[in-house]
This record gives structure tokens, C-alpha cells and sequence, in this order.
């Protein structure tokens, strides 16, 4: 299921989405969570890590779409921006934001259906996957895409989660094979962190989507922000 935010001043232009999105899932099978909002200032304080797709409106009273698209890029947002509007003249000033496509008002089916068929193509990696976890005599089923980040406690693993984290007798290598070529990184020796939750890489740590700040080695800074980049950029480790 992808997530997705709407956003729009315009109460039938976030019902034209909507309904353009359920004649897309009925005609590809794709499914989809949906949250609407009418502000800016609604998209980034009610915006969560694991959003897909944003709808945007440009031009909106007070946090206009483009600055809100600012700001999810600033915080480390990886989420793939279709921009809603009237005003092409602003295409080159999205790209600039990374928005991976513009949809012109009044919506036509068509162009929204190709749109999204890329973007779906574009999010393809990210698909939920999950992974077997065995802990306490119970097998869990841990969803990456709720993966936050991973700590090493003496001899056991934490899965930190969006829900409840989940501890098992189990070390980072073992996890390691599991992990690869899905978005995480080992920042240090006693943590690996998904990308797709980053929200802020500094000096030596770096904050998480649910807050925690975790330290980032001296010696693997450098490729951890190298791999970010990738990651953002819409590449897979």
C-alpha cells in the first residue's frame, strides 16, 4: 500500500485527486492511504516518514507549496513531490526542489494516469518488504518500511519501530545479509539506521524521524552521507 498526502486550498481539487487515485487503483490494482490537508502548514506538521507521494498546490495562503516542498527537502524528506497547478512558470523552481513531476489544473485523467504510472515505477524499490524476527519463542514479522533504526544492546538487537520496539537475542552482522540493498546504513558500531527515516545528518550524530539522535563514526561520515545522497537521489544501496 503507498501512502499519500494531498494538499490543496481547494476542497474539489483534493476531492478531484481522490477520485482520480480510485480510478487509478481500481484500473492497476495499486492501493493506496490517503490523508487530505488544505495548508502547508497542515502538510509538515501532520507529515510522517513514511509518506510516498505528496499532491502539492503551489500557490496557497502562508506556507506556499513550494516553501513547504522547501522544507521537506531541508528536514531530509524522501518523498516523491507532484506538484498541482495553474502556474507552469514555476516548473524550473520545483525541480529545484527534486519534485518529480507537475499536474496542471483542471486535472486530466490521462496525464494523472502516466504521472503516477512513473512515480509508481520510480517508488518500485521501497515496496513494503518485511523480514522474519525471532524473539522470545515468537516469530515477528518486521515491516522495513516501520524500521527506524537498529542498536546493538550487549547481545541482543533493539528494532526500533514507528509501533513498538521489538528486542531479540541477535548481532548486526547477522542482520546484515537481511538488510542490503534496502535503504539502511551502518553509522556506527552500534547502529544501523534506515535512510528512509533520517530527518537530520550533523556534525557527528544523526536525528531520526521519531526524534532519537544517534551518534555517526568519524570514520564512516563520509560514506554515510555519500549513501544518503544515493538514497535520496532515488538510488538503492
Amino acid at each position: 500500500m503507498w501512502r499519500v498526502m494531498i494538499c490543496d486550498d481547494e476542497e474539489e481539487v483534493r476531492a478531484a485527486v481522490r477520485a482520480q487515485l480510485e480510478r487509478f487503483s481500481a484500473e492497476t490494482g495499486e492501493r493506496f492511504s490517503v490523508r487530505e490537508v488544505h495548508s502547508g502548514e497542515a502538510l509538515l506538521a501532520q507529515f510522517s516518514a513514511d509518506t510516498d507521494i505528496v499532491f502539492l498546490d503551489i500557490k496557497m495562503e502562508g506556507i506556499t507549496g513550494m516553501d513547504a516542498a522547501r522544507k521537506l527537502r531541508t528536514d531530509g524528506r524522501d518523498v516523491c513531490i507532484i506538484f498541482i497547478t495553474t502556474m507552469t512558470q514555476y516548473a524550473m523552481e520545483g525541480y529545484q526542489v527534486h519534485a518529480y513531476g507537475f499536474l496542471k489544473k483542471p486535472l486530466r485523467y490521462a496525464q494523472f494516469r502516466l504521472q503516477m504510472l512513473d512515480a509508481i515505477r520510480h517508488l518500485a524499490p521501497r515496496r513494503e518488504e518485511a523480514i522474519p524476527l525471532r524473539t522470545g519463542g515468537e516469530v515477528w514479522s518486521i515491516s522495513l518500511a516501520e524500521l527506524i533504526y537498529l542498536e546493538v544492546m550487549d547481545h541482543d538487537l533493539r528494532f526500533v519501530r514507528t509501533s513498538a520496539p521489538l528486542v531479540c537475542h541477535a548481532t548486526m552482522s547477522d542482520m546484515g545479509e537481511a538488510l542490503r540493498g534496502k535503504g539502511f546504513f551502518r553509522c556506527h558500531k552500534s547502529y544501523t539506521v534506515s535512510l528512509r527515516h533520517v530527518a537530520w545528518i550533523g556534525g557527528a550524530s544523526v536525528r531520526m524521524s521519531n526524534g532519537d539522535e544517534l551518534p555517526v563514526s568519524k570514520h564512516r561520515r563520509r560514506e554515510f552521507l555519500e549513501a544518503f545522497a544515493a538514497y535520496a537521489g532515488g538510488g538503492i544501496l
